[in-house]
């Protein structure tokens, strides 16, 4: 059952953005992972607060709160400061946000329920495989009944857990003994064109040196 995004005070839950949005809530998981710019859009301001809060619990392993800009408006200044940054999420009550394309990669329409890549980061968020499990994962455990919004950020953190395992595990050390990925090697793997630039782009928003 879908929230009723216009009641007042709505309390937003990380398993409330899942029944939200659905399998398409993958598209937000995959800009907080890629540590990519999100836009936020809701005339209310109080649904557009909770919602903001709630999506870095996506991203449990990395626990930055940082990256919220809960309410920004059109000003030069404040689009100036986003423009300066290369990941957020930030929430806008101006619908005139949506035209603002240098300012995001990934547009959450909150009242009308859709999100939109932005044209130029289509190639970013290329759905995989590994996409399309992780988005059945968490829509299949966002309807369990036995999870509280607790338990459900514990699964969803372990799944991404579970992805940078993977990713750990393609990593070679250079002189120094720092971890990095190799192009070279990534692509002995013979991952599909969009699994290996999707792990290229993981391995940097996680600090791996690329090789």
């Amino acid at each position: 059952m879908l929230l009723n995004l216009n009641k007042p005070w709505i309390v937003m839950e990380l398993q409330d953005v899942v029944k939200i949005f659905g399998l398409e809530t993958i598209l937000i998981y995959t800009a907080l992972l890629l540590k990519k710019r999100i836009v936020v859009y809701h005339h209310r301001l109080d649904s557009l607060l909770w919602f903001v809060r709630a999506l870095p619990a996506f991203m449990w392993h990395r626990q930055d709160w940082n990256i919220i800009y809960p309410y920004m408006q059109l000003t030069n200044i404040e689009i100036s400061e986003l423009l300066s940054l290369q990941t957020y999420v930030a929430g806008f009550r101006d619908a005139a946000v949506e035209g603002r394309t240098e300012l995001y990669d990934v547009f959450v329409n909150l009242p009308a329920i859709e999100i939109t890549v932005a044209a130029h980061a289509k190639e970013m968020f290329a759905m995989t495989k590994t996409h399309k499990e992780i988005a059945v994962f968490m829509t299949r455990q966002a309807e369990n009944t036995d999870l509280n919004d607790n338990l459900f950020i514990k699964e969803v953190a372990n799944k991404t857990n579970e992805l940078l395992r993977s990713l750990r595990n393609l990593a070679v050390r250079n002189e120094h003994g720092k971890e990095g990925i190799k192009l070279t090697e990534l692509k002995e793997n013979k991952f599909a064109p969009a699994l290996e630039n999707f792990l290229w782009n993981l391995a940097a928003a996680e600090g791996y040196t690329l090789i």
